[in-house]
């Protein structure tokens, strides 16, 4: 089987609004992914009375979604066909040293890189990288927003643990 297009892993993304944070995938291959998201005004939260910022769990959610979700489903079409993947659910199982580092705004635009640095892999429909969020474009542009290591699996819909 041969690996689908950008466009294709979007569309299996099970992820929507208002929690879907992934708007493109800019680069896609065995190694890496880079996806982007402008943050919107209704992904944020108050924070005081005259700013509104990202919550820190949707900078996870969104390095889940391109470095788990949209990799993964990119590794797995190497070996199972999209409708198999339909018949699966995605489940985000572990993070470690997560870090944020710098407060997102509505309407700030953001990269996500995911690699498999020194401890990911692929295997058996689980993957594990290493992601990085940065500021793509602006006057903060490349400045480094979240950092850490996801792992993520998916099981078929009907599985039981019997």
């Amino acid at each position: 089987m041969s690996a689908l297009k950008k466009e294709e892993i979007l569309a299996l993304i099970p992820q929507q609004r208002p929690m879907r944070f992934v708007d493109e995938i800019l680069e896609l291959d065995e190694d890496h992914i880079l996806g982007a998201y402008t943050w919107k005004e209704e992904d944020c939260v108050e924070s005081s009375p005259v700013a509104r910022i990202v919550p820190s769990f949707k900078l996870v959610e969104m390095a889940a979604q391109i470095g788990n979700v949209a990799w993964c489903i990119y590794q797995m079409t190497k070996s199972v066909s999209p409708e198999e993947i339909k018949n699966l659910v995605g489940f985000f199982t572990e993070i470690r040293n997560g870090e944020c580092k710098n407060i997102v705004y509505p309407g700030d635009r953001v990269a996500c890189l995911a690699t498999f640095g020194e401890e990911g892999y692929f295997r058996s429909n689980k993957l594990v990288s290493q992601v990085e969020i940065q500021f793509d474009g602006g006057p903060k542009d490349g400045q480094e927003v979240f950092f850490g290591v996801l792992a993520g699996m998916w099981v078929p819909k009907n599985y039981s643990k019997t």
